[in-house]
């Protein structure tokens, strides 16, 4: 027979998961499901063996632990989509596990079924966006915010081996989260802090509070006491150990010459298109000549092609990078600073973030308010201290100009995680509270309210953006129809043309080797790239594929193309490019094109 605890846990779980599935089934039900970017479109093929022909670990973007597991659930499932059922999947199982502490606060089947249509409001209208467009960073915000959710709930009064077994899931999430998105997770951590310090003080309070008299010591013996040394600080070494063996394992994945080469490059590619930017070629024309840097490297390294040459190195790119042009156009490193703190507080109250700064002030005042009538001064300082951990992700992305919306979104989700934390967790502690049941209704009415006032805009923003995707597609489709029907030829795109190139998550999906490239992007001169070249020939580099048989340049019809050839004629080759089809519908279908070479070096035979 069934004890009442175990129905009760029983219970929630059921309701958790009905959660879950009832997120899903709406969304599914009015929209499709995308990859957000180009950066999950790649990371999926380089998994799946649509990029290479072969499933591979080596995203440079996941760590190699993970990707390594996708990789190699592709070579057993390899029509599936794999990974973007694994990215639902994180969402799901945080979903889940906050509701199922949250309907530990419920007491009967009114207040659970109450608990459910509000957790499946507030995920909807925080979440819409993220649901069905789909990127890993957010992912992995998600999994970090859930994991200081699960460890601020956990009850303190709990014996260590008891703690340890409760928090083994906040544990695997932080490292799950580190696994899909290291840089995110890192820049999570503050908020982490936060949950683990509070509830490490908590733990102390309520040990001290168990001596009297002269036996009571001073609160800092009690952080120190064997028992919250045990949880707490033993909990936080192996947490960062793990996250050292999973960073170490992508170490060691990647260090062959060739990998090692490639990363030194992606990191120097980094620092100049997302932090220092670069200076206008004609503005600083004496920097470049004196690097002995070209204006056609400039122009390929301004319109993302730069995989076209060989010499744009990851010396040119550092180069770049020390010239520090973004750092020089905002300002002095005093104001900067000074004017991300300014950034970070109107963005808090701005119109263009919402919903999600909209929930975080809305938890900032349920707790304000559960302090004032509690007349406790502890959450005071507990809201102090988060809001000064907030400063230091928020200001350093403001600080160099990052503050994208894949990554201030996760942001604002883990906050305010903490914040409903708070709120659980102290209807949870006092369940004979006389003012609990007008608190609880007062909660649940200023969540509903934000979420109702939230979700129609967030459902018109999400169909908008379906329509244009749907009209993208049209003419993406039918490029990709015909890059299949001519197997045996390689294409390289112009990167600006397939900016807005996305795919659906679970609809046709095609994990067969792709025969097209882009001509610049992340996976650029890395030997995934290079090992795909040497199926189709046997020429060392793109510029050198580009002049045989087989191999095409494709671009939107409005996109200038005269980069090509001025790239050739500094290398003095005369080329000509020539229309070879046109693909698509409307003012702007893509363009074949066929580099004719008029002069100079011999064509290359390609591989047969």
């Amino acid at each position: 027979m069934i004890n009442s605890n175990a129905q009760e846990k029983i219970t929630n779980i059921i309701l958790s998961f009905l959660v879950v599935l009832g997120i899903f089934t709406i969304t599914a039900c009015c929209f499709d499901f995308f990859y957000d970017l180009n950066d999950d479109m790649v990371i999926k093929d380089i998994l799946s063996g649509a990029y290479s022909g072969t499933p591979d670990g080596h995203t440079n973007q996941l760590l190699y632990p993970i990707g390594w597991l996708i990789s190699s659930l592709y070579k057993v499932l390899p029509g599936a989509p794999i990974f973007g059922v694994l990215l639902c999947v994180c969402f799901g199982i945080c979903f889940a596990m906050i509701t199922y502490r949250t309907e530990k606060i419920s007491c009967n089947t009114k207040t659970k079924i109450t608990t459910v249509i509000l957790m499946v409001l507030v995920f909807l209208s925080l979440m819409l966006w993220e649901l069905v467009y789909v990127q890993y960073s957010v992912v992995c915000g998600c999994l970090a915010g859930t994991a200081c959710f699960w460890f601020y709930t956990t009850p303190i009064e709990c014996t260590v081996g008891e703690w340890w077994k409760k928090n083994i899931p906040a544990l695997l999430l932080v490292w799950m989260a580190f696994n899909i998105r290291s840089e995110m997770l890192l820049l999570t951590c503050p908020f982490i802090a936060v949950a683990g310090i509070i509830h490490w003080v908590e733990a102390a309070k309520q040990e001290q509070s168990n001596y009297m008299g002269i036996e009571k010591k001073k609160i800092w013996k009690h952080l120190l006491s064997k028992a919250n040394i045990c949880k707490y600080l033993i909990f936080a070494v192996v947490m960062i150990l793990g996250l050292g063996i999973f960073a170490g394992a992508d170490y060691m994945a990647y260090t062959t010459s060739e990998w090692q080469e490639y990363r030194s490059f992606f990191d120097a590619r980094t620092d100049v298109y997302d932090y220092t930017w670069y200076p206008n070629y004609e503005e600083q024309k004496e920097f470049y000549q004196s690097n002995g840097i070209e204006e056609i490297q400039y122009r390929l390294i301004d319109n993302y092609n730069f995989g076209l040459d060989e010499g744009i190195t990851e010396n040119t790119l550092e180069i770049i990078a020390s010239y520090g042009e973004r750092p020089k156009m905002y300002g002095s490193l005093t104001y900067r600073i000074k004017q991300a703190c300014v950034d970070m507080v109107r963005r808090t109250f701005s119109l263009g973030d919402m919903p999600y700064n909209i929930f975080v002030l809305a938890g900032y005042f349920l707790v304000m308010g559960l302090a004032i009538l509690q007349k406790e001064k502890k959450y005071f300082w507990k809201l102090s201290l988060l809001l000064i951990m907030r400063i230091a992700p928020w200001v350093y992305l403001l600080f160099v100009q990052r503050a994208v919306d894949r990554i201030t979104h996760p942001l604002y989700m883990i906050e305010f995680m903490i914040l409903f934390a708070m709120l659980v967790k102290e209807l949870y502690d006092r369940p004979l509270w006389n003012e609990e049941k007008y608190y609880r209704m007062a909660v649940a009415a200023v969540l509903v309210l934000v979420a109702l006032i939230s979700l129609p805009g967030g459902i018109s923003k999400v169909k908008t953006e379906q329509s244009r995707r749907e009209q993208i597609l049209v003419n993406q489709n039918l490029w990709d129809e015909y890059a299949k029907a001519n197997p045996e030829n390689y294409y390289y795109l112009d990167v600006y043309s397939t900016v807005s190139f996305m795919e659906k998550m679970f609809e046709d999906v095609d994990n067969r080797q792709k025969n097209y490239d882009l001509l610049g992007g992340w996976i650029c001169n890395s030997p995934l790239q290079e090992e795909t070249r040497g199926k189709y020939t046997e020429s060392n580099t793109i510029a050198e594929a580009l002049l045989t048989d087989n191999f095409y340049v494709v671009a939107e019809a409005n996109s200038d193309i005269t980069f090509v050839e001025d790239f050739y004629k500094s290398k003095d080759i005369k080329v000509k490019l020539e229309i070879q089809d046109t693909i698509g519908e409307g003012e702007n279908p893509f363009v074949v094109y066929k580099i004719e070479e008029q002069m100079g070096k011999p064509v290359k035979k390609t591989k047969k």
